[in-house]
């Protein structure tokens, strides 16, 4: 998939509902309400969710697993 410079900007607002709810580094959330949430707050639409997802993985900001996304202190710091 390309990147595309709004992906920064959609990755940043999904750190930002990591943020809003206090999660530290190391601590997940669980996918099936992350998405939804990105969404119903207006942070884009399923494709950038999709998109933000996979930028904040090459990064290193978020890590996926088991149906649980996972904040990195590399991601904490962007935050």
């Amino acid at each position: 998939m390309a990147t595309l410079p709004a992906d920064e900007d959609y990755a940043k607002s999904l750190l930002k509902i990591f943020s809003d709810r206090r999660v530290r580094p190391g601590q997940s959330l669980k996918a099936s309400q992350v998405g939804p949430e990105f969404l119903a707050k207006n942070l884009g639409r399923a494709f950038d969710y999709e998109s933000a997802l996979a930028y904040s993985a090459e990064r290193g900001w978020l890590k996926l697993e088991f149906g649980q996304i996972r904040l990195t202190r590399i991601g904490f710091e962007e935050m």
